[in-house]
């Protein structure tokens, strides 16, 4: 399994917000492809600075955390969806990162449960 972290940003280049019914469609198009998400408030966002071009920037941010199969399936959802949010939301790149991870199941749980991983559907 792995767990894909979209650092999401709250605002456009320039500086204006992005609207609010733009983060509620990509929030729902995830949990539409995986079952399910966690994301960070956006009343008390992440901070992310970085230099382009020689302009510094700073970004208000969420952070929207996916758990799903590490496949290449999964793999090449989150590259086309990168691709797609930096048009919609009119960015120069958007941080998507993945890391393997192990969960720790109950003892309640079977192995066949816990490899029950969300992946892109068809």
């Amino acid at each position: 399994m792995k767990k894909y972290e979209i650092y999401l940003p709250l605002k456009y280049n320039d500086g204006t917000e992005i609207e609010a019914e733009k983060i509620k469609q990509i929030r729902e198009e995830l949990i539409a492809v995986f079952g399910a998400l966690t994301v960070s408030s956006q009343s008390a966002p992440y901070q992310g600075s970085w230099k382009y071009g020689g302009v510094d920037f700073i970004d208000d941010i969420i952070k929207i955390e996916i758990i799903a199969a590490a496949d290449r399936k999964t793999e090449r959802f989150f590259k086309e969806f990168k691709e797609r949010l930096k048009r919609l939301l009119k960015q120069i790149d958007i941080l998507i990162t993945a890391q393997t991870i192990r969960t720790i199941c109950s003892a309640l749980r079977t192995r066949q449960d816990s490899l029950a991983v969300h992946a892109p559907s068809s």
